[in-house]
């Protein structure tokens, strides 16, 4: 499989692929990913993952870090499910629950990101006639409503850190990988943007199962 290629010749870490597990579930499920990196070197501390629910367009104070967590990288292919807890809904504008808003998942060095990866869900309730007949109501029930990660067009931006033996620069690139399977490989890319889209949040419990 063809590893995108702004992907390619970060320092140590090279991100072959982020699978999205049950893009559909209810809005309350947990989220599933399945994330493959390789190191070239070992780097000489454990790579911090992070995942981020955007909870509203208009003000980063809004969002949820879903979880973290540190995993210790080894020489070669690394593979490993990450699972984290949904968003709470009652931290949510009420206005911004039902429509289109985005995760992310993060990955960090040295507590500086060389990583993310954005995506697009939408969350609308999950029976067709409360879709197209919403209740009058002040704020949707959560039990109700189902959530659609659109996993086939993530939008990933690769910033260049300082390793353990590279300096630091600045710059970042972003791509948008239009076509790509649902595990993030392939081909086709076109430049893209998530400006304005920032993580924010405490800390919670993390787990990750490796695999």
């Amino acid at each position: 499989r063809e590893v995108p290629p702004l992907l390619k010749g970060m320092a140590h870490v090279d991100i072959l692929g982020v699978e999205v597990l049950e893009p559909t579930a209810k809005f309350s499920d947990e989220l599933k990913f399945e994330i493959t990196f390789q190191c070239r070197t070992k780097p000489q501390e454990d790579l911090e993952w992070r995942v981020v629910w955007v909870g509203s367009a208009k003000s980063e104070k809004h969002d949820q870090l879903l979880d973290e967590v540190l995993v210790p990288p080894e020489l070669g292919v690394n593979k490993f499910e990450y699972v984290v807890d949904g968003p709470d809904p009652s931290k949510l504008p009420a206005s911004e629950i039902l429509g289109v808003t985005v995760v992310m998942v993060q990955a960090l060095y040295r507590s500086k990101e060389f990583l993310r990866i954005g995506y697009y869900v939408k969350v609308d309730y999950e029976d067709e006639k409360l879709r197209e007949e919403p209740p009058d109501v002040d704020r949707p029930d959560p039990a109700l409503l189902e959530r659609n990660i659109l996993h086939t067009e993530p939008r990933v931006t690769r910033y260049l850190i300082e390793w353990d033996d590279i300096g630091s620069s600045a710059s970042a690139a972003t791509v948008s990988m239009e076509g790509v399977s649902q595990d993030g490989f392939g081909t086709s890319t076109n430049v893209a943007s998530m400006d304005g889209i920032a993580a924010t949040g405490q800390p919670e419990n993390a787990a990750a199962n490796p695999v």
